[in-house]
């Protein structure tokens, strides 16, 4: 059997994973993870007053997995004569994008931690590991703070986004590059 600090020790090290694996996500360039992007709802209506719908999501249910949501970029947007209505939902689509701006700030990203950590119910449903040592501590809540240590390191921490990524198609080719291709 575990003692009482044992138990503890494997709660803090579960914390910490928890709040490293966001820091980590953080750094991801990821549509959803950009201040510019605005989740838009599809309209699911087959008909609108007795009349077919031109705009219906018509996406086999049967077959794929129904997302009734698409990420549009709303950079620009102030302006809707120049707004190019820009897609961004895939990971692809912010790897390119020069203007990809992190939505969560580095404060903003402890303060969400701190929050979840104290919502049981949210502990129960998306960290069961903790729930279950906090359920054998006999213990409410995660009454958990980042080790000093862990606080200066973040202190220093800047959220840097990965660069963008473009496609160099000469990179593609055989060293010779066209020649090689065809055969010449």
């Amino acid at each position: 059997m575990k003692s009482k600090s044992e138990v503890q020790d494997r709660l803090r090290g579960i914390l910490l994973q928890e709040f490293d694996r966001r820091v980590a996500l953080a750094h991801k360039r990821l549509p959803n993870r950009c201040q510019h992007n605005h989740r838009q709802e599809l309209d699911p209506r087959k008909q609108v007053e007795d009349e077919p719908n031109e705009s219906y999501n018509r996406v086999d249910r049967r077959r794929l997995p129904v997302v009734n949501e698409i990420g549009l970029c709303m950079m620009g947007s102030e302006n809707p004569e120049e707004w190019p209505g820009t897609i961004c939902e895939d990971p692809i689509d912010a790897d390119r994008c020069p203007w990809f701006t992190p939505a969560q700030t580095k404060e903003a990203l402890l303060r969400e931690f701190e929050q979840d950590i104290q919502d049981i119910e949210w502990v129960e449903e998306n960290l069961p590991a903790v729930y279950a040592l906090l359920w054998a501590l006999d213990e409410a809540g995660a009454n958990f703070h980042l080790p000093w240590w862990k606080r200066v390191a973040f202190w220093f921490l800047r959220i840097r986004v990965e660069p963008v990524r473009t496609q160099d198609v000469l990179k593609l080719l055989p060293p010779g590059g066209l020649d090689d291709v065809h055969g010449s």
